[in-house]
């Protein structure tokens, strides 16, 4: 405690102006550090290896909706933490009734460390007529077996152009 001059009182060990000092100095760190995004300490986000396309035109497979599959190998960079794919979209502005009818492997699925996994997304659409496009994705993805993560990463996006003479996909039996 100081005493009525500004000065240290003897025998109190440290001052309220001490203390005070410290706490100053403290509560902004502590404001920063709980400002970063939780996923800001997680491991790096899935990659695309490569994406392609085929058609499957109306009546002519079975198990699978007229339309197209997309083929994307997503990969995990890390070399320590497996991820989890949760879902994902596909879009395109040229053929605007593109939907998702399902994904193969079923999600989620586990992406193990610095491995890759091909994943068909299989869409619908009214149209799989021989035309170029541009499909828009993003994948859905965490650290956790089952969905939500509790990191709350952002999904990961990217584009891929569709050759307006992609080939008839092979029809699978099951």
């Amino acid at each position: 405690m100081d005493d009525f001059r500004g000065g240290p009182a003897h025998g109190r060990g440290v001052s309220r102006r001490t203390v005070a000092k410290g706490i100053a100095w403290s509560v902004p760190a502590v404001v920063v550090a709980s400002a970063a995004p939780a996923y800001a300490l997680s491991s790096a986000s899935p990659t695309v290896g490569s994406a392609t396309a085929c058609k499957n035109p109306g009546g002519s497979c079975k198990t699978r909706p007229k339309g197209y599959s997309f083929f994307v190998t997503l990969c995990n960079p890390d070399p320590t933490d497996t991820i989890y794919m949760y879902g994902g979209t596909v879009t395109s502005i040229q053929l605007r009734d593109l939907v998702i009818a399902f994904l193969v492997p079923p999600v989620p699925f586990p992406i193990a460390p610095g491995g890759c996994v091909t994943v068909e997304y299989v869409a619908s659409s009214n149209n799989s007529a021989n035309f170029s496009f541009t499909v828009d994705v993003e994948v859905v993805w965490g650290h956790t077996p089952q969905p939500p993560d509790p990191d709350n990463h952002p999904a990961v996006a990217f584009s891929f152009v569709v050759d307006g003479s992609a080939p008839d996909c092979v029809c699978p039996a099951t």
